[in-house]
């Protein structure tokens, strides 16, 4: 990664240890010391348990809502995910993850990058740092295992995920299964530290670009692999390739409710602002 930015001079709120504990609760783990095998814990259950998704995003967005966009503040996303299942996308996810980990006694810092390498930054991300060792947890490639960041090329040997992980001159390269799309999708890690007025801003000029601002996208893991959905075709992505669904208006509200977990209160909203029926609008059309 090429740059450092340094630390905010305001410090971020921790996260109060009740949200804490019924976080962990939630996600199936228990407070211990600080080590890989925790970290291989909370970050399995958060791919499986915590959804990569834009539902919230869409809402307000379409409701008008002011800034800040929601979940940016890790209190608020663990209190609506906790509440109404819904995640966020990598900006608010990362730092939510991140603040979890470090709530938890870990050495943590934010990264940021460009997904898909568009050549400026457009993604979040979290390492973290065992016994001086670094450790990539991504919330959104979601890849099951952190990442070692300190072995040279790596590749997880799971077909189902395909991750590598490499350097390419100054920055760092991962790939992650994907769907829809080619089997991998790309992303370069640029910034090495990145503080949490660095993220907010990033989020907020999201406002403006990106297919999370438009269509609905979810993703999170199975036993088998991963799910994702995208508009309005669900994919399930295992060892044995990718079985693709086409979705109506009512199994696209089902495959929210029952596959990643989005409550009734959210998911009226979302269809009231009209995020439901743009999964059904031909492009240019609206």
């Amino acid at each position: 990664m090429t740059a450092q930015l340094p630390p905010s001079p305001v410090d971020d709120i921790p996260l109060p240890a009740p949200l804490r504990d019924a976080v962990c609760a939630r996600l199936g783990v228990t407070s211990a010391p600080p080590t890989l095998a925790l970290l291989n814990a909370v970050y399995g259950a958060w791919c499986h348990r915590v959804p990569f998704d834009n539902v919230r995003k869409l809402i307000a967005l379409r409701e008008g809502s002011a800034t800040p966009l929601p979940g940016t503040h890790a209190i608020d996303f663990f209190e609506q995910w906790l509440d109404h299942g819904t995640g966020g996308t990598c900006w608010s996810s990362s730092n939510a993850l991140y603040m979890l980990l470090t709530a938890l006694g870990f050495t943590a810092r934010r990264i940021a990058g460009s997904m898909r390498d568009l050549g400026f930054i457009t993604h979040g991300s979290t390492v973290v740092t065992i016994s001086g060792h670094d450790w990539l947890a991504d919330s959104s490639a979601l890849t099951q295992r952190p990442v070692p960041l300190f072995t040279g090329p790596y590749c997880d040997p799971d077909p189902a995920f395909a991750t590598t992980w490499d350097t390419d001159g100054d920055t760092h390269l991962l790939r992650f299964g994907a769907a829809p799309g080619p089997e991998h999708t790309v992303c370069r890690y640029m910034i090495d530290h990145i503080d949490h007025a660095y993220l907010d801003a990033a989020h907020e000029r999201s406002r403006g670009f990106g297919r999370f601002n438009a269509i609905t996208y979810a993703r999170r893991n199975v036993p088998d692999g991963f799910l994702v959905l995208s508009s309005a075709v669900r994919y399930h992505r295992t060892a044995a390739g990718t079985e693709v669904r086409a979705l109506d208006r009512d199994a696209l509200r089902s495959v929210l409710a029952d596959d990643f977990g989005i409550g009734p209160i959210m998911l009226q909203r979302y269809e009231a602002c009209g995020a439901l029926d743009a999964n059904f609008t031909p492009a240019g059309s609206a």
